[in-house]
């Protein structure tokens, strides 16, 4: 066959075309070939096939060697064999090369031969029964089981089969006694709860015993039945004397079809009655706990009911306190593995909520959430909306959006149908959907559920939950609390050429990425990649089907155990893969998008993600595959490939959001790479983040700067090309981002330019310009002018006029929606006239003396009907641009920190820009908080301006009217020629007063709050610059650093590792005081005991800074800002012992952190 290589026909053929491919050299075995001898006789198999098909028409191949005198070898050269098979030369096939030990070689059947070729019998014990039943399970078509009793332990054990089966379109018939009431109903609840093709049916057996305990499995090829003495227990499934039986269809042809005949006159016959949550409420009431007693079974108790973790008290306790504050919606960010689903099924889970209703986007997600709320209201009645569902009395029910959101399907449901409603995390293409369903039901409470406050993966829940955010946990505060995984990321470079790959609208064409990742090099690479840093119990994210059984193949090929698991017919069973890499029998399981959600295996050590990934939320729920905790790992090994496509930034910004840092721009992300090189970005504990420096030019390249670069732009074209579509004014909103930020001044005449507007939208653009314009500017002192203008919309379409007192319903219903809106409104909105008479004067008013160019109103109030001046040509579209305009003027102004009497100052920082001219920074990371972002009316030394804020400054200040920028000469005015440069502390201060928000000059006692975020974490090097200082190592690394007017206490709580003299106590007494020892030098009547003691009196601001410890890792550890502290008590001398009250409590799971 080549220069290596020959090829035989076999003297002693085992089939017709038998041939053998031997070396030209003597090698004995296998072991004493060269390397070239091997690649031959393996490259010539294809060749061998080619010839015997020339003569013959086998059906399939057995291809091996034999090797030693134990496993057959009699020859003593090397041969190969490549044996043709043909359908029927054999009764049984099954086993193929197993045949080598023939009671093996048939797994399913476990026979070869004969009837007495292998033992039948399952005994217990040692051989328990469960595996059988799984092995069987996974490999049928239909199962049936008949047992006397069934235990909730034992449906537990095999409810994650169970589920597989029916995933992928098995059916089950279940039939149980209730005999002796020792059936459980929390089992039979557990059973009924599962999607897909099952039967629960309960034999009555009132008038016989009923002691059958059978378990059926059948195949396209094969029957296989336990007949015995295992009920459905934990016990009688893995450790009791428990003896069962198995038939085989294929040997005993008789006595099968007695098992199946008879189980199915049983199932049919009339004892035997349908499950439903009805039945089993009355068989619970009168249930006897005698049973298990009676019938000799030892009773099991019950799982203790589950109780809410640390993270979720304080999430329950915020909650309660946003609901008292009379919020009737919120948002929930949550971590994945801080169990927010939970949280719901807690949060619910009170006398006043009857009815829930859980909506998700995905089928794995609603499974989730029904086993959720099971353990937590395990009597109560489940139901999901399908095809055909009837609004039956249920109390929880679990609808996917796409099956709820149509219009038909909700108008079933009466607005008040449910008590509390369940929103989970939902992607752009379907907001218009959530829109519809939230706005049809009106809950006591409506619960957003989130696992990343990131948004620009189009996840605007925000929006739709009155701007109320109730509380936010992310990664960070997980693993700082103890209930999360430390990670260590490696960042490695992809050789795949990603440009040569076409992008279909929000993604790869998946053939063509398929063909390019699943290639031998890269597998090569991935192989190479876990052997040097990954542990040994792996999950692997693909792309595709095919990746995955590439990835598997390869791996096993390569002397890694390896699985794939996907929704194909020939994929791996899910439960069973997970409790053999759990066991360590497997090391690698390969899933295609199996395993975002729901799988709970704390042992995972390896996360290797091999795909790109589109969404910020999918790779951080498929990081939280592996950050369970367990006594097993220290720390989770994250693999990611990193590619030449701007998709692959979407793990940069997951890095970003895990560590708090603003990465919504090309320009924030390069800053994020810098301060990852240079080790300055504060991960939580025990967490590292490396990249090969390949993937850092990889991802430099990709965010390489613009001639014109500028963040709107940026974050557009970014959303584009990830969803499909373009952002909303909202969703650019809620990203951070100012809509108004382009040189066009207005968010649609940006979209125009981009080109984001289809031909309908042009033209309505184009005739309706100026009222667009008008409603994007208009000033918000009040909510009324929204509101009012809202109230213009019947669902999505606007109506031309509407009589006052529709109007005034719809204002009313609308208002008493959104707390914050309730709170904005002068009069009780239940008084109908008093609202129409505020309405009347206030904005219909103001909206009609509101005029365009050629001074025609927009809006009129004509003969007690109110509306638009002029009908729009195309209302729907029309209705779509204004609505996205209100949607983002009233996030803008609902993310106000609370209605216009309570708006709070806003504390700016002079510093110069890059020009060397001082502009003001706002004091946040998050920018402008309640200051609305764009145009902003001020008054400056009591003359009308405007200011242009953006995202994180004010940079620009002009009188009405004028071009020019005054902002560096006013500045230049308050505080000298020397405004905003280094070593300067110079704050200006915007207040809400009269209506209007005034800017004015602070002195030093009114700049002592800005600076630093309580209960944040920043690097000693980042304190100084917050408050307009400089850093220096011998001045900032002291632990009392005096800057009149500010003092700032730094404080390392364990002293591990510093000197004797260095070593001083300090701890918290309690949430509001903190026991400090001063320098050993400092006595109370020196210059810094006096700045300690009187520190008020002379104007001076204490700031506490604390951290656990020294370093974590190699790394210095970041300090916690507690906020200003005041004098309370001291005592001693050389040091003083100082106590601090602490003007903030500090919050309990960081208090427990801090003393533990």
């Amino acid at each position: 066959m080549d220069d290596h290589v020959v090829a035989l026909w076999d003297g002693f053929p085992v089939s017709p075309g038998h041939l053998l491919i031997v070396p030209r050299r003597h090698a004995a075995t296998w072991d004493d070939l060269s390397e070239d001898e091997r690649h031959a006789v393996w490259g010539s198999i294809d060749r061998a096939k080619a010839e015997i098909e020339r003569q013959h028409q086998p059906d399939g191949y057995n291809v091996g060697f034999n090797l030693a005198e134990a496993a057959g070898q009699t020859i003593f050269h090397f041969h190969l064999h490549v044996i043709p098979r043909y359908l029927g030369d054999v009764d049984d096939p099954r086993g193929g090369v197993r045949q080598v030990i023939p009671h093996k070689a048939n797994y399913l059947v476990e026979e070869f031969g004969s009837t007495d070729a292998v033992k039948r019998l399952v005994t217990g014990g040692s051989d328990h029964l469960l595996p059988h039943l799984v092995l069987h399970m996974d490999q049928a078509d239909a199962c049936d089981i008949a047992v006397a009793f069934l235990l909730d332990s034992g449906a537990r054990l095999i409810v994650e089969h169970l589920k597989d089966f029916l995933a992928r379109g098995g059916r089950a018939r279940i039939l149980v006694g209730d005999y002796m009431d020792v059936t459980e109903p929390m089992a039979l609840r557990r059973l009924a709860d599962l999607e897909g093709d099952l039967t629960l049916r309960v034999f009555e057996a009132a008038a016989q015993g009923f002691h059958l305990k059978t378990y059926i499995f059948l195949s396209d090829r094969e029957g296989v039945a336990f007949v015995g003495s295992s009920n459905l227990s934990e016990a009688a499934l893995t450790t009791s004397i428990e003896w069962n039986y198995k038939v085989i269809s294929s040997h005993d042809r008789s006595a099968f079809p007695e098992i199946s005949n008879g189980f199915n006159d049983l199932f049919n016959s009339y004892s035997a009655v349908t499950v439903t949550p009805e039945w089993i409420d009355r068989y619970e009431n009168r249930r006897s706990p005698l049973g298990f007693k009676e019938a000799g079974m030892a009773y099991e108790p019950p799982l203790p009911p589950p109780e809410p973790h640390a993270v979720q008290q304080q999430a329950l306790a915020a909650l309660e306190r946003t609901r008292q504050d009379g919020f009737t919606a919120g948002l929930m960010v949550l971590a994945t593995g801080l169990g927010k689903t939970w949280l719901a099924a807690f949060d619910s889970n009170r006398i006043e909520y009857r009815r829930i209703l859980f909506v998700a986007h995905r089928e794995e997600i609603l499974n989730q959430a029904v086993e959720t709320f099971r353990r937590v209201r395990p009597t109560a009645r489940i139901g999901r909306l399908s095809g055909d569902y009837k609004d039956s009395d249920v109390d929880l029910l679990f609808a996917s959006v796409q099956t709820l959101g149509k219009a038909n399907r909700i108008r079933q449901f009466r607005p008040d149908a449910f008590d509390y409603v369940v929103i989970d995390e939902f992607h752009h293409a379907a907001a218009s959907t959530y829109r519809r369903i939230i706005d049809h039901f009106e809950p006591k409470f409506l619960l957003g559920l989130t696992a990343t406050p990131e948004r620009s993966d189009g996840a605007d829940l925000l929006g739709l939950c009155q701007e109320n955010l109730v509380f936010q946990a992310g990664i960070h505060l997980g693993i700082d609390g103890g209930h999360l995984c430390p990670f260590h990321y490696f960042g490695v470079p992809d050789n795949v050429d990603y440009r040569n790959i076409p992008w279909r609208s929000t993604q790869f064409d998946l053939a063509e990425l398929t063909a390019a990742v699943a290639t031998e090099a890269r597998a090569q690479n991935a192989l190479e990649q876990y052997l040097l840093r990954g542990g040994n119990k792996c999950i692997g994210f693909c792309c595709s089907q095919t990746h995955a059984d590439f990835m598997a193949d390869f791996f096993n090929r390569h002397g890694v155990s390896a699985v794939a698991v996907h929704a194909g017919s020939n994929s791996a069973p899910r439960a069973t893969s997970l409790q053999r890499l759990e066991a360590g029998e497997v090391e690698v399981v390969f899933a295609v998008d199996m395993f975002n959600e729901g799988v709970d295996i704390p042992s995972i050590d390896t996360v290797l993600m091999l795909r790109p990934t589109e969404s910020t939320i999918i790779w951080l729920q498929q990081l939280g595959r592996g950050l369970r905790r367990s006594a097993n790992k220290d720390h989770l090994v994250v693999i990611d490939y990193i590619g030449n496509h701007r998709i692959f930034l979407t793990k940069l910004r997951a890095i970003a959001s895990i560590a708090e840092v603003d990465a919504s721009s090309n320009g924030r992300i390069r800053e994020l790479l810098e301060r990852l090189q240079s080790d300055e970005v504060s991960l939580p504990t025990g967490c590292e983040v490396t990249y090969d420096l390949a993937a850092i030019d990889i991802l430099r390249m990709l965010v390489k700067p613009a001639s014109t670069e500028n963040a709107l732009e940026d974050f557009y074209r970014d959303f584009l090309e990830r969803h499909g579509v373009r952002p909303t004014a909202s969703e650019v909103f809620h990203s951070g981002n100012n809509p108004r930020s382009s040189s066009e001044r207005y968010w649609l005449g940006f979209v125009e330019r981009m080109r984001g507007l289809d031909d309908l939208e042009q033209a309505t653009w184009s005739e309706h310009r100026e009222l667009f314009q008008e409603m994007e500017k208009t000033e918000l002192t009040r909510s009324y002018k929204l509101v009012t203008t809202l109230a213009l919309f019947d669902d999505e379409i606007v109506q031309d006029r509407c009589t006052v007192d529709e109007i005034v319903e719809r204002v009313a219903r609308l208002a008493s929606r959104i707390h914050k809106l309730q709170q904005d409104f002068s009069v009780d909105l239940a008084n109908r006239a008093a609202l129409k008479a505020l309405l009347l004067k206030f904005p219909m008013d103001v909206l009609t003396k509101l005029r365009d160019g050629n001074g025609a109103p927009y809006f009129v109030l004509d003969g007690g009907q109110f509306g638009l001046a002029s009908s729009p040509r195309d209302r729907e579209t029309f209705g779509h641009l204004l609505r996205e305009i209100l949607d983002w003027r009233l996030a803008q102004y609902l993310s106000r920190s609370g209605g216009t009497s309570e708006l709070t100052d806003s504390v700016c920082r002079v510093a110069r820009n890059a020009s060397g001219q001082p502009i003001l920074f706002l004091a946040t990371t998050d920018g402008a908080g309640q200051l609305p972002e764009g145009p902003l009316d001020v008054v400056v030394n009591d003359q009308p301006m405007e200011a242009t804020v953006a995202k994180i400054a004010i940079n620009v200040v002009r009188r009405v009217g004028e071009p020019s920028n005054q902002l560096p000469a006013i500045l230049r005015g308050w505080f000298g020629d020397d405004a905003g440069l280094p070593g300067k502390a110079d704050r200006v201060r915007l207040r809400f007063q009269n209506d209007a928000w005034r800017m004015e000059p602070m002195g030093a006692q009114g700049q002592a709050q800005a600076g630093l975020r309580l209960w944040e974490r920043y690097s000693r090097e980042a304190i100084p610059s917050a408050f307009g200082l400089t850093f220096d190592q011998a001045t900032w690394n002291a632990g009392f650093v005096p800057k009149p007017p500010h003092i700032f206490v730094m404080v390392t709580l364990e002293k591990e590792g510093m000197m004797n003299e260095h070593r001083y106590t300090d701890l918290f007494v309690s949430a509001t005081e903190f026991s400090w020892q001063s320098q050993n030098r400092t006595r109370q009547r020196s210059k810094h005991g006096e700045m300690i003691r009187d520190h008020q009196a002379l104007g001076l601001h204490i700031h506490l800074l604390v951290r656990k410890t020294k370093k974590i890792g190699s790394k210095p550890a970041p300090f916690i800002y507690c906020g200003e502290v005041d004098f309370g008590a001291w005592s001693g001398e050389n040091p003083i012992n100082v106590t601090w009250r602490l003007r903030e409590a500090v919050p309990p799971m960081l208090l427990s952190q801090l003393k533990g």
